[in-house]
């Protein structure tokens, strides 16, 4: 804790990264854990992360290899702390944080300069409007289909861009896919129990490849006693082991 109450400084799981948050801000919450550690992350990866928050999801991705990340977001108040996460976690050297709003996508980045994109884009388009994390959850400033067109435009030639969404959203989110050239080759239905409907999904798109796309056995949550199911506990493995 600080001097500001609703400032704190958490820990990214399976990492053990600090990541400071501002709880009148949105934190990150499991669908950036999840996204963070679902796509493939080629050897010496250039990373993007579009609307990027706090940068749980650049981290995770770091974490796990990539060489240079760069994270954009319109919020200065939320790239503020990310610059203070990175320079206390000693990412500086790998990380560029930038502010600006990613439909300014061809003055911010270089064409094709990408090897892999992710974002965690607003869920929302109609409906209640939350007070906390406006921006984050609802389409105030940027629509999804603005995320796939940044996406396009980033991401080299057989490059990958994934992204987390609601099922509300699939046909919507293939769609744009198509419409962008960027191919669906790997799906994952995400459960919070095994009985219940999926609450989100995670998807990695190829800028050109070819049709054929895997759908992964479902991401389940909880088991039945509310503990974490052993697929879900591996994303927190390396706290153990991290210290």
């Amino acid at each position: 804790m600080c001097e500001n109450s609703s400032l704190r400084c958490d820990y990214l799981p399976g990492c053990m990264y600090k990541i400071w948050q501002d709880a009148k801000e949105f934190c990150f919450t499991t669908d950036a854990v999840f996204l963070g550690n679902f796509p493939h992350v080629v050897n010496r990866a250039k990373v993007l992360e579009l609307g990027c928050g706090t940068g749980a999801i650049s981290m995770l991705l770091e974490h796990r290899g990539a060489a240079k990340v760069t994270a954009v977001d319109c919020n200065p108040n939320i790239t503020k702390l990310l610059r203070r996460s990175v320079a206390e976690n000693g990412l500086d050297a790998k990380f560029s944080v930038v502010d600006g709003d990613i439909r300014n996508y061809k003055q911010l980045f270089q064409p094709e300069s990408m090897d892999l994109v992710a974002a965690n884009p607003p869920y929302r388009n109609s409906g209640n409007v939350r007070q906390i994390g406006t921006a984050a959850c609802h389409e105030v400033t940027s629509t999804l289909e603005d995320f796939f067109r940044a996406a396009a435009f980033t991401v080299r030639y057989r490059g990958r861009f994934a992204l987390v969404q609601l099922p509300e959203r699939f046909a919507e989110s293939m769609q744009l896919a198509f419409k962008y050239g960027l191919q669906p080759k790997r799906l994952q239905w995400v459960h919070s129990s095994i009985d219940k409907p999926a609450w989100i999904f995670l998807m990695e798109m190829v800028k050109g490849g070819s049709y054929g796309m895997d759908v992964l056995p479902p991401l389940i949550m909880y088991n039945k006693d509310g503990s974490y199911t052993e697929q879900v506990q591996k994303f927190y493995e390396a706290e153990a082991t991290q210290k």
